[in-house]
């Protein structure tokens, strides 16, 4: 864990530092190359390990089961907290020089 949070410590130092000497459109496809190796070899560990693909149908249903229980309360949950953050109605703004003294 530290590993990865010095890691990811180090690459906002050199961010800080290249700050505006990068291209933005460079970054964009340096970032996604690097996102697309991670997956790449994210595979290539789960290919690999023999008893995490033989139980990856029961994972599978684990995970979706899981992942319909969030969803769903995350929806219940929603929808009782919505009445606590309806917007009320905007104030009139007001111009100078108008509905006021002298207008």
């Amino acid at each position: 864990m530290y590993t990865a949070l010095g890691i990811m410590l180090c690459g906002m130092l050199a961010g800080r530092l290249l700050r505006g000497r990068l291209r933005e459109e460079a970054l964009r496809r340096w970032i996604f190359l690097a996102i697309m190796l991670l997956l790449f070899l994210l595979g290539v560990a789960v290919g690999g390990n023999e008893r995490l693909v033989r139980d990856l149908p029961h994972l599978g249903g684990a995970a979706l089961t899981l992942a319909l229980g969030a969803l769903g309360g995350t929806l219940v949950c929603a929808a009782l907290l919505r009445p606590l953050f309806r917007d009320a109605p905007a104030p009139k703004a007001h111009a100078p020089g108008k509905d006021g003294p002298g207008a």
